[in-house]
């Protein structure tokens, strides 16, 4: 795992509907539940058991929905989610100050 980058998805499974089982490279997993999603906008294809199921992993790292990657996610906010971490903890400061 690269420090300056956050922990990647390694591995995912449609479980429940709108949970998804999660495991990241640091070795953190758990279930992550996505219902308050479920009814916004294109999310709300996941009422589609049989489309929710269709979760898995894109080569770099987002889990997307459908053969044809219908819908995509990028999983850092499940991980803090999982870990209870907050952005800052990933990337702590000093960060670059902005030119004004």
């Amino acid at each position: 795992m690269d420090e300056l980058q956050p922990p990647q998805a390694v591995e995912v499974e449609a479980r429940q509907p709108y949970k998804l089982w999660i495991r990241f490279d640091d070795g953190v997993s758990g279930t992550v539940d996505l219902a308050q999603w479920s009814t916004r906008g294109g999310f709300a294809a996941w009422s589609d058991a049989t489309f929710f199921k269709t979760a898995h992993l894109r080569p770099y790292g987002a889990i997307a929905w459908g053969k044809d990657d219908t819908l995509e996610l990028d999983p850092t906010a499940m991980y803090l989610d999982l870990t209870g971490k907050c952005f800052e903890d990933l990337h702590p400061k000093p960060w670059p100050e902005l030119a004004g």
